[in-house]
């Protein structure tokens, strides 16, 4: 996988929340595209095969989240 621009990861930001300027722009590249490519040598047999499921809220987790 292609490292993330400072764009991207600035837009990535913005679409939680964040507006992230240099020089932090710069420094979260530089962990997330680290973080991303450890992710990518994670190589658990059969997880792919596994289908997601939702996250599901109950209770007071839920009121707490909102």
């Amino acid at each position: 996988m292609a490292d993330l621009t400072n764009d991207e990861i600035h837009a990535l930001g913005r679409s939680v929340g964040l507006d992230i300027q240099e020089p932090e722009l710069t420094q979260v590249g530089y962990s997330l595209n680290a973080i991303l490519e450890a992710m990518a040598a994670i190589d658990v047999p059969g997880a792919n095969g596994i289908e997601p499921l939702p996250l599901i809220l109950l209770g007071q987790e839920a009121q707490d989240e909102f």
